[in-house]
């Protein structure tokens, strides 16, 4: 699996508090592990988000994922009234 990410992603993730970056910089390493990993509490989404999938990177900070094959596109980033 490859991860890519929009340059939305990047810009939202660079903003981040210092704590945040270093906690989103973890869960993005154990997501590139195992995508599964029941710490991050991976779901697909449905309604407007469907075909997208989330990840939780703190209590509040989500992660929105697009799937391409085998590359995972980081989408966005922010809490969770932000990405949802």
């Amino acid at each position: 699996m490859r991860l890519s990410f929009t340059p939305r992603f990047g810009r939202r993730a660079r903003t981040l508090p210092t704590l945040q970056q270093a906690l989103l910089r973890a869960a993005l390493r154990r997501f590139a592990v195992d995508p599964r990993d029941p710490l991050l509490r991976t779901n697909k989404l449905r309604g407007g988000l469907a075909g997208y999938w989330a990840f939780s990177v703190d209590d509040d900070l989500r992660v929105l994922v697009r799937w391409d094959g085998d590359v995972a596109t980081l989408v966005a980033t922010g809490t969770h009234d932000e990405v949802y």
